[in-house]
């Protein structure tokens, strides 16, 4: 059986976060005709980008560069979920952004082409609600000793997100051969181990896994905490 992991002798850091939307959060979960809506589920590539500060205003590439963009990242989340929320759907009419008009459309009708965003509505949380479920929750590793930052954008509108966080102290990473429940969704592209059994959801850039059974692989357990360890993490620690 492999020795446990302080993950702090490797200065990372970890922490149970809490994401509360300050205004309408839309990002394409899946999209079916003129229908598009947002999951309560963040994809942990999102995140991560949004939380490291990393973007591109212009890009030439024609495909992700995943890979490239998450090693020079320094911090690492999981995929966000909140497991109470409410929705909106807004209506829009789709026209033609130069001559403004609906009539030269191919089918040629002057009608508007109506189409439906359902977006996640906001949560403005203040004191005793801070410990409300309606918050999105992830957990987030750091891998230069920082805190994670306050406040945050995310979505197609750039939603502002509010972020409060709590540090689990003395991470120590353990080895587990027998199945484990993170309680977190998990990416499938972190898992090192087993997953035994799982719950999908399809969302871009690939589906994650609600929730998971895991054996072989690594956890960190903190009070009501069941951390999965990313194949990610582990590597700047075994490398």
């Amino acid at each position: 059986m492999p020795k446990p992991i302080q993950l702090q002798d490797y200065g990372i850091r970890l922490f149970a976060c809490r994401l509360y939307n300050h205004d309408y959060l839309w990002f394409s979960s899946y999209e079916i005709s003129k229908l598009s809506a947002a999951w309560p589920i963040i994809h942990n590539y999102a995140l991560t980008y949004s939380l490291g500060d990393l973007s591109y205003g212009i890009s030439t590439e024609t495909m992700p560069r995943y890979e490239e963009d998450l090693a020079q990242i320094p911090l690492y989340a999981t995929p966000a979920v909140a497991t109470q929320w409410s929705h909106t759907r807004i209506t829009y009419n789709a026209v033609n952004t130069r001559s403004l008009r609906t009539d030269d459309a191919p089918r040629g009708i002057n009608s508007p082409d109506l189409g439906w965003r359902r977006y996640i509505d906001p949560v403005l949380a203040v004191g005793d609600d801070l410990k409300s479920s309606l918050a999105f929750s992830c957990y987030l590793f750091t891998f230069d000793r920082r805190q994670p930052k306050g406040v945050t954008r995310l979505g197609k509108k750039g939603a502002a997100i509010r972020i409060y966080w709590d540090e689990i102290q003395d991470p120590l990473a353990i080895f587990r051969d027998r199945p484990e429940r993170p309680t977190h969704p998990v990416n499938p592209l972190d898992i090192s181990g087993t997953v035994k059994a799982y719950d999908p959801v399809s969302i871009p850039p690939h589906l994650i896994l609600r929730s998971a059974a895991i054996c072989d692989d690594w956890f960190v357990f903190a009070r009501s905490h069941q951390v999965h360890v990313p194949k990610r993490v582990l590597d700047r620690c075994q490398g």
